[in-house]
């Protein structure tokens, strides 16, 4: 047997395999198909298409026991196993050469992207996206084998790596050139993180141990200072490397005080508490880290794709593109963005919009990537695939979060980084004025930077992370700041407070026109339009059988707000509001008279012209949300908030609806401009504005106001103009979105008080004296652990729950 494996890996070695051809340079994937013929006989197509899998299977088949023979035919591709099948389970070798197949199917890893953070001679931080904190430490592992590279250190924590090099033989274009044309598969394998720190962690507590009980000889203490004391060195001189002082060097000097001053045991305590409390902080992180995986599991590796010749092949789903028909069985995550063109099942969409019960999804329905099939199986067309789909986007914003932070924050690393500086000077005055050693020392351990910059980003994005799952997509930690600080709400009316799916009451002509006909040549100017009552108008065509003719391409001209015209069977005919219609010289001055039967009350109005004369109007009502009144009540608090609503209807329209709703003040027949321009007015007043619509008609004011919310749902336009989506569409969202600003910005302020007032107080005792240097670590190192817990444990609360009800459904 073993001289033939042998023999025919020579010859696999042979082929040019299809399987190695690139693809947008990513190599195409292996479909390795097994076959039973007869028992004790088995048929493997498709290894034979690559050399690489064709050699694994053939030493994979070498190691089985229960093989006799295995030959490939090389002018058909195919492997041939006979084998001896087991009396007591018939079939299990079989089921074992399938499952060794299946990870032949697998594809090369998905791509990475290494940028640029900071850059000095010899030495460049680095972000890496797109690994696994497995594989960024194996990157750095095989950054370090590099020729020139001195040493490159991982924290995946932050997906950052740092690498220090010679720069006479390598600048940071090279490296970075060198490491995103590396191969993964030639990466070493990653040191193990979790042994280490359980390492450093008893190390940390044998040197606080044995300063406790007063048991180690100074030599050995002071051993134990070098080694513990060892990352707060790095970080310092790091920190000073990059021009900026930090509390690192604050706690740095304390301990080259407590040394000089012969306080070795000080020196010992407070390097193993700062470790401890290091490694706390980063566990902590770990665990954050992991429930964010569990909560956002939006990324889908793989698809099957659908061929032209009706074979199912596995490819990347970055790979799809649009127009790519796909197959997504039961239990399997849709991989993109698509309408279903065959196929019924339950989609569970829980991830991406909260939805708690599964939907029914078949023919002509949009599914959208990372929901899960439930139950039936579906083709999809592909619609947005890649960084392109909703889901991508998502994952986008909230990996992003850091870059919109909250103007708190600013604030507290303003105040943090300004009083490093006082800190070191209020340290020498007293150590001059007091003569001692352990004053000085207390004060430089005592700092407020660190706790500071881990409880605002951490809340920030533990709401972010946890909206997300309700369905309510924040797009950076600014915006829930402004969530909470909002004391103006403007609504859009269309789409927003109603449920944007006008209909149609009555076509009114004028006298010589026929209602049908104006009915007719509305739905024709309307037809390329996207407007919820362009389409009711459609619709009601459509209902009552009035065909609709073409109209001329290129000839329509499209107001925003305000109307539309259109060449149809060589006449002009516009569609659009009485302002314009007034606008473009057309008289309603006796327009009641001049039609053949009177508008209902409390209806909108579309009025139609043909050649500039008046042929009748449309009249439609809209169905206001049954949720809105509610809502609007809830968020006026009391009076602590002011409802404003913004419409371009008529007045009465406006008014009657603002009656219902009972907001404060109701503007009529605005266009979007003049929507802008009320919220910049608001603004002007000193007022922090929301702005809730659809993200169409009111996207200038979306971008004006303090913070705009979109209703639209998962839709492109909803995801690129507004700052919050709410992605179910759902006007109820808006309480839990406000509900998140709000709550964040109470737990930065409990977060930010556990921090600053132990520390602060800290400090008072530490320069009066009776406050200890090893007591000032503890009350510095374990304020910010608390904080860091405290910010996070809405997140652990929400991923045990989670967890519980896996446990449940499993």
């Amino acid at each position: 047997m073993r001289a033939e494996v042998e023999f025919l890996s020579g010859m696999a070695r042979g082929f040019k395999g299809r399987a190695h051809d690139v693809l947008d340079g990513h190599q195409r994937p292996v479909s390795v198909h097994v076959t039973d013929v007869a028992p004790g006989r088995l048929l493997i197509r498709g290894a034979a298409e690559d050399s690489k899998t064709l050699r694994q299977l053939l030493g994979w088949l070498e190691s089985r026991p229960e093989v006799q023979v295995a030959t490939c035919q090389r002018s058909t591709g195919l492997v041939k196993v006979h084998y001896q099948e087991s009396s007591r389970f018939p079939g299990a070798f079989a089921l074992r050469v399938r499952d060794f197949a299946f990870t032949l199917h697998q594809l090369p890893p998905k791509p990475f992207q290494v940028e640029l953070l900071h850059a000095v001679p010899g030495r460049v931080r680095l972000h890496v996206r797109g690994l696994e904190d497995d594989d960024i430490l194996k990157l750095a592992a095989w950054a370090a084998t590099l020729a020139g590279v001195h040493k490159a250190s991982a924290s995946p924590a932050i997906h950052s790596l740092v690498v220090s090099f010679d720069p006479e033989m390598l600048n940071a274009s090279q490296l970075m050139a060198a490491l995103r044309t590396s191969d993964p598969s030639t990466w070493p394998a990653a040191p193990e993180p979790p042994r280490r720190e359980w390492a450093a962690t008893v190390f940390n507590s044998a040197v606080l141990a044995a300063c406790v009980v007063n048991a180690a000889p100074m030599p050995v203490l002071a051993t134990g200072v070098a080694l513990t004391g060892l990352p707060l060195a790095q970080r310092a001189f790091q920190s000073v490397a990059e021009r900026r002082i930090t509390v690192d060097l604050l706690d740095l000097v304390a301990v080259g005080v407590s040394l000089a001053t012969g306080q070795v045991r000080t020196a010992a305590l407070i390097t193993s508490l700062l470790g401890i409390g290091d490694l706390l902080i980063e566990r902590s992180a770990d665990r954050a880290r992991s429930a964010i995986s569990r909560l956002m599991r939006l990324e889908v590796l793989y698809a099957w794709r659908l061929r032209v010749d009706g074979e199912v092949e596995q490819v990347r789903a970055d790979r799809l593109k649009e127009g790519d028909l796909i197959v997504v069985h039961s239990g399997e995550s849709v991989p993109a963005d698509g309408t279903v063109v065959a196929g019924t099942a339950w989609v569970d969409e829980k991830a991406l919009t909260g939805e708690s019960e599964p939907r029914v999804r078949e023919a002509g329905d949009r599914v959208l990537a990372a929901s899960v099939v439930g139950e039936g199986s579906l083709r999809v067309r592909v619609v947005r695939a890649g960084v392109e789909t909703t889901a991508a986007k998502i994952l986008h914003i909230l990996e992003g979060a850091g870059a919109k932070p909250m103007t708190l924050q600013a604030k507290v690393d303003s105040v943090a980084n300004g009083v490093v500086l006082p800190t070191f000077g209020l340290a020498a005055a007293t150590g001059l004025w007091t003569r001692e050693a352990s004053r000085p020392i207390s004060i430089l351990i005592t700092d407020f930077g660190t706790g500071v910059r881990i409880v605002v980003p951490a809340s920030a994005l533990v709401a972010m992370t946890l909206a997300a799952r309700q369905g309510i997509l924040i797009k950076g930690a600014q915006y829930l700041e402004r969530l909470a600080q909002a004391d103006t709400i403007v609504f859009d009316k269309t789409g927003t407070l109603t449920l944007g799916v006008p209909e149609v009451v009555d076509v009114i002509p004028t006298r010589g026109w026929d209602a049908r006909e104006v009915l007719s040549l509305s739905a024709a100017a309307e037809l390329r339009q996207s407007h919820p009552v362009a389409e009711a108008v459609r619709r009601h065509a459509q209902t009552q059988g009035v065909e609709v003719p073409q109209p001329e391409a290129g000839l329509e001209e499209f107001v925003l707000g305000r109307g539309v015209c259109a060449q149809v069977n060589g006449r002009r005919v516009c569609v659009g509001s009485a302002r314009w219609m007034q606008q473009q010289g057309v008289d309603l001055t006796d327009a009641g008279s001049a039609l053949a039967w009177s508008v209902p009350r409390d209806v909108a109005t579309l009025w139609v012209t043909v050649d500039g004369a008046l042929a009748g109007c449309i009249s439609y009502v809209e169905t206001l949300r049954p949720e809105s009144a509610g809502v609007v009540q809830a968020l006026k608090e009391n009076g602590r908030r002011r409802i404003v609503l913004l419409s371009g209807d008529s007045p009465s329209r406006v008014a009657e609806v603002a009656s219902r709703l009972g907001v404060d003040e109701a503007i009529a027949e605005l266009l979007p401009e003049d929507k802008a321009t009320q919220v910049r007015a608001l603004r002007r007043q000193g007022r922090i504005v929301a702005m809730v619509g659809d993200g169409i008609n009111d996207a200038p004011a979306l971008a004006l106001a303090d913070v705009g919310i979109s209703l639209r749902g998962a839709t492109d336009v909803a995801l690129e103009t507004a700052d919050v989506v709410l992605l179910r569409g759902s006007l109820d969202d808006l309480l839990l979105a406000f509900d998140a600003g709000r709550d964040t910005l109470a737990r930065v302020h409990l977060g930010l008080g556990l921090v600053l007032v132990p520390n602060a107080v800290a400090m008072v005792l530490a320069a009066l004296g009776w406050l200890p240097p090893v007591a000032a670590a503890v009350i510095n190192n374990g304020s910010t652990v608390v904080a860091g817990f405290a910010a996070l444990a809405p997140l652990f609360r929400q991923a045990r729950a989670a967890q519980r009800e896996d446990s449940t459904t499993h």
